[in-house]
């Protein structure tokens, strides 16, 4: 029997376990420290690195180590090239020894440069640490392949699967040459090479297929784990049921609609990053979008996605600490980070928002709780329409174009919470209220905004009440900025190192309470004494503004409002007061010394 179909068997073979080289990992790195007791992990394929970069890139920041790109390596773009090459080394190897000999020399000389290639990188990364970082280590180099000590952290490196099978490729060619000439090995050979390319045909199956059918045969109220892998979106997930997330699991949506579809009544759903919904808005498409009630959708990561958590028409879900980065794509604007419509009694808990159109958006939301999220770079910090009964508690806002939006709701409380560095754009708000029926705004910190509180019908009934109490407004522009039909009660608040206290537009501030019970509110600008020592000002504190008398007189001036010419004529004023303007604040009980610091700011 010829040699040749023989050593074609063994080529296909290697072909084979080249291509699947493309699709596995190549290398492993697991990083391992007491405050990560799952441990850290990351995958480098030929073509990018997959992992835990978030969380790694974080430590990196603060040794001062440069972040891990997914693709951090001009090399990668030659990967898929050089498999081609070898690919083609390969197949003509059966026709003559040297052939094959170059072959062999060219898989290994390539598994060769690939793991020198990436202790380069390693050294590289941790020579050169910027010397401006808030920890300072020394330099280091961690191994390739092996055991590495840096700091507190245990990391442990090791090629891969996808290493092996290039490896494996190498062996398939020297085995077709060293002992192809035996006729018994022929069958060998050919069972060989088809294993390889089932194994290539099925792979990208064997993720869809298997999460999908597991799922599919978890039984109602039954645990489904799953460890590890990248995995096809989208899937429906119908309870009740648990499906738990080890190694976070990647779920990839391949952008194309929801990426995870809750259905029924109590799911839980923890610990999977998921990514790759469907951008176009008449989608409405979310990395989890759900419906029905007693829903926990916890600890998971999702970014590149239309909507991060849309959960409509239901009751009593929680959606706790999640990390959620909807991001933008190319010209398309991304959707709310967390999205409620329709719900009751539902927790929002401890989530990570960033870079989404609303950080976390209420409409028709009642009795639902929203408490210690972080959201930043975003639209509107917090957004709230049309709902009953929300209470907002230790939210920090920071660097959004607008903190906390509460419109045309009933019956809301805002208590705890850091609204900070809102000052881009023409609505740079900390809060902005409109069309409240009745609120509480109590223990606030809402500093360095461009304006701190600008209030609309506020409250919209004659018996309802909008109560602003011991909040701390400083370094805004303009601590308040009122319309002149809101009827807000301010007592117990610590104003200053504002630019301007209070501006307004129309008629005066007639209908505002500016004390309760015999107490008022620190001014830093009061100059009154208080010679009975109870702590209250015997002298009212008066606010006036030229620029609102400047509005009435001259309504284009208004285009200087924030300007410095209307920050110089307000100092002048103060300095100079040529005339006296109607106050546009008289509390009859200052208090003199500030309370104590808000609660945002604990």
């Amino acid at each position: 029997m010829s040699r040749l179909p023989v050593r074609m068997g063994f080529s296909l073979a290697a072909i084979g376990l080249l291509t699947l080289a493309y699709f596995l990992p190549i290398w492993k790195m697991k990083l391992e420290a007491p405050q990560y007791p799952a441990s850290l992990r990351l995958k480098a394929y030929g073509t990018r690195i997959e992992g835990d970069l978030r969380e790694i890139n974080i430590i990196n920041h603060y040794i001062g180590m440069e972040a891990i790109d997914t693709v951090p390596a001009p090399e990668m773009g030659l990967f898929a090239y050089a498999l081609a090459g070898l690919g083609l080394a390969a197949l003509l190897a059966p026709f003559h020894r040297r052939l094959r000999q170059l072959a062999i020399l060219a898989i290994l000389a390539t598994a060769v440069v690939i793991v020198v290639d990436l202790q380069l990188w390693l050294r590289d990364f941790g020579q050169n640490l910027k010397p401006a970082a808030p920890i300072r280590v020394e330099p280091f180099t961690p191994y390739a392949i092996g055991v590495s000590k840096i700091g507190n952290f245990e990391t442990t490196a090791m090629v891969s699967w996808g290493y092996f099978a290039l490896l494996g490729a190498a062996l398939a060619l020297y085995a077709g040459g060293r002992i192809g000439r035996k006729p018994a090995l022929a069958g060998l050979a050919r069972a060989a090479s088809l294993l390889a390319l089932c194994l290539l045909a099925s792979r990208e199956a064997r993720a869809e297929v298997s999460l999908k059918e597991r799922i599919a045969r978890t039984p109602p109220g039954g645990t489904l784990t799953v460890r590890g892998g990248v995995h096809q979106g989208p899937l429906v997930i119908r309870g009740p049921m648990e499906v738990i997330g080890l190694d976070w699991p990647t779920v990839d949506g391949g952008g194309s609609g929801s990426v995870v579809q809750i259905e029924g009544d109590g799911v839980v759903l923890r610990g999977f990053h998921i990514r790759g919904s469907g951008r176009h808005v008449s989608e409405e498409a979310a990395g989890i979008k759900a419906s029905g009630s007693g829903h926990l959708i916890e600890s998971n990561r999702i970014e590149d996605v239309y909507f991060g958590i849309h959960l409509s028409q239901g009751s009593a879900n929680v959606v706790r600490e999640n990390q959620i980065v909807p991001g933008e794509r190319g010209v398309e604007r991304p959707g709310h980070g967390i999205s409620l419509w329709y719900q009751r009694e539902g927790r929002v808990v401890g989530n990570r928002i960033a870079h989404a159109r609303d950080g976390i958006y209420l409409s028709f939301a009642d009795d639902t709780t929203v408490l210690d999220n972080e959201v930043e770079d975003s639209r509107y910090g917090i957004h709230s329409m049309s709902s009953k009964g929300v209470s907002f508690e230790r939210n920090r806002l920071r660097g959004n174009l607008l903190g906390a939006a509460l419109m045309y709701s009933q019956k809301l409380s805002m208590k705890g919470n850091l609204v900070e560095g809102h000052r881009e754009g023409a609505t740079a708000y900390g809060i902005l209220l409109k069309d409240i029926d009745a609120l509480l705004l109590e223990d606030n910190a809402i500093l360095r905004n461009r304006v701190g509180l600008y209030a609309d019908t506020t409250p919209l009934g004659r018996d309802r009440e909008a109560i602003v109490r011991g909040n701390l407004f400083s370094g805004n522009d303009t601590a308040l900025a009122l319309q002149s039909n809101v009827r807000l009660t301010f007592t117990g608040n610590r104003i200053e190192n504002n630019l301007t206290v209070v501006r307004t537009e129309g008629a005066a501030l007639v209908s505002n309470r500016w004390s309760s019970d015999g107490r008022g509110n620190y001014w830093d600008g009061y100059q009154g004494y208080d010679r009975d020592g109870d702590g209250v000002g015997d002298l009212p504190y008066r606010y006036e503004a030229v620029m609102n008398e400047i509005l009435k007189r001259q309504p284009l001036a208004r285009a200087f409002v924030y300007t410095p010419a209307h920050l110089a004529l307000e100092t002048a004023s103060r300095l100079f007061p040529v005339f006296r303007a109607e106050p546009l604040v008289v509390d009859e009980f200052p208090l003199m010394t500030p309370p104590s610091a808000a609660g945002g700011l604990r």
